[in-house]
């Protein structure tokens, strides 16, 4: 097995599974759509609200793609091969996290054009929100996949994996807020993307490497 072989066979087995995936969007829709059917539907309301709203939603449905990430894998024997099998297991981590983070954010950034509509939410706050989305989403999937290496011996490990790493998302969120804001009252918000992009940056060194420790000590 090579590494290009193993990440066709992901994105392959993600498409098989692509139930699992319109569930996560589908519940990323449904918050979203609640605050204004539910709480208060004014644009006064809505606007300064909507970047929160939009990443709050969007934690959620990914901790759904991710709480299953390693579960087939550990019960049909795959994790078990992949230690033994030669190849660098963090390398394979990472492309297990890189086909996750792709079938799950191109459809959540095709529907957030309409939400952020929805939300009453400017054209200047939507273009940095559709940033924050892709500078700060890695680091919510390689955070994630620690939490779900941990607990994949755990029948069920989904609200376990919640509480174990939804403290290390708090940063991301308030910095992709607060850049939309920014951006919505026309200050400068660059640093603060700069820092979304650090901290993915950051999670790509460590994540892989503490998920394969966390993997080897799960399968022995």
């Amino acid at each position: 097995m090579t590494y290009s072989s193993f990440l066709k066979v992901e994105f392959l087995i993600l498409w098989r599974r692509k139930q699992d995936l319109f569930n996560a969007l589908l519940f990323f829709v449904i918050v979203v759509s609640l605050f204004p059917i539910g709480i208060n539907s004014s644009p006064a309301f809505l606007t300064p609200a909507a970047a929160g709203i939009v990443w709050c939603a969007a934690v959620l449905a990914i901790l759904m793609a991710l709480e299953g990430v390693f579960k087939e894998d550990y019960r049909d024997g795959t994790l078990e091969q992949l230690v033994v099998s030669g190849l660098s297991l963090p390398l394979l981590i990472l492309l297990k996290v890189i086909a996750q983070w792709l079938i799950v954010l191109l459809p959540l950034l095709v529907l957030t054009p309409l939400l952020a509509e929805m939300l009453y939410l400017s054209e200047s706050g939507f273009w940095v929100l559709m940033l924050t989305l892709i500078l700060g989403t890695p680091s919510l999937f390689l955070i994630g996949v620690i939490g779900a290496a941990l607990t994949v011996s755990i029948r069920q490990g989904a609200m376990l994996v919640m509480l174990l790493i939804l403290p290390f998302y708090l940063p991301v969120i308030i910095f992709s807020t607060s850049a939309v804001q920014a951006a919505q009252a026309g200050l400068p918000y660059f640093g603060l993307l700069a820092m979304l992009l650090a901290m993915s940056l950051l999670s790509l060194v460590i994540s892989p490497f503490m998920t394969a420790i966390a993997i080897k000590a799960s399968v022995n």
